[in-house]
């Protein structure tokens, strides 16, 4: 991948359309799930200004462009929800975790349908943003997707202490992420990323 104009624009494009339906799916699943919070505060909707964070997306544009495509380590404005509007607080909350990373997966396969049929850059890189986005943000490290996941899975008390343990990095996240994001996030998702960026995109 060469820093020309169509790719830069692709990665944005792939970055936007990536961020959108992520955080869109999580939003969408708390409230079906009976939690308004991500209503009330203005996330239930496609418009990407209000999903974006500039840190997170700053290092998604820069880990594709440098990586070629196939990583794309980054996140976007978290959707915040309320576990106790849930019915079963950590089953829920992890469903509403998988919404984000499974709604990228599937637009990705979604998409790598007409790229057979016709061979354009753009899609392919709106592909690889996806697969990418999806893949990270479901690695198991606060506070991304599947550290919420996680829970679902530990005893109750665990999960209690992740969640504080989550609440408690605050505006330290981003730190954590960057760090964490090129010492072993990228190492260990680096080879299943461009597996399946293969497959959707030969």
């Amino acid at each position: 991948m060469t820093w020309d104009i169509t790719t830069i624009t692709g990665a944005c494009l792939g970055l936007l359309v990536a961020f959108v339906v992520h955080e869109y799916a999580h939003a969408k699943a708390a409230y079906s799930l009976g939690d308004p919070t991500s209503k009330y505060a203005g996330r239930l909707t496609l418009n990407p200004l209000v999903h974006l964070d500039p840190i997170g997306s700053i290092a998604l544009l820069l880990s594709a462009l440098s990586s070629n495509g196939s990583l794309w380590l980054g996140w976007a404005k978290p959707v915040l929800f309320n576990r106790d509007n849930f019915k079963q607080p950590y089953l829920d909350g992890a469903l509403v975790a998988l919404a984000g990373p499974l709604s990228n997966l599937f637009l990705a396969f979604l998409l790598a349908v007409p790229l057979r049929f016709a061979p354009i850059p753009l899609l392919a890189l709106v592909i690889k943003a996806n697969v990418g986005f999806g893949l990270f943000n479901a690695f198991p490290l606060p506070p991304l997707d599947g550290w919420k996941i996680l829970m679902a899975f530990v005893p109750k008390g665990l999960a209690a202490q992740m969640d504080l343990a989550e609440q408690r990095l605050g505006k330290f996240a981003p730190v954590l992420l960057l760090a964490a994001s090129f010492l072993f996030i990228a190492p260990l998702l680096g080879p299943l990323t461009r597996s399946l960026n293969g497959l959707l995109t030969p």
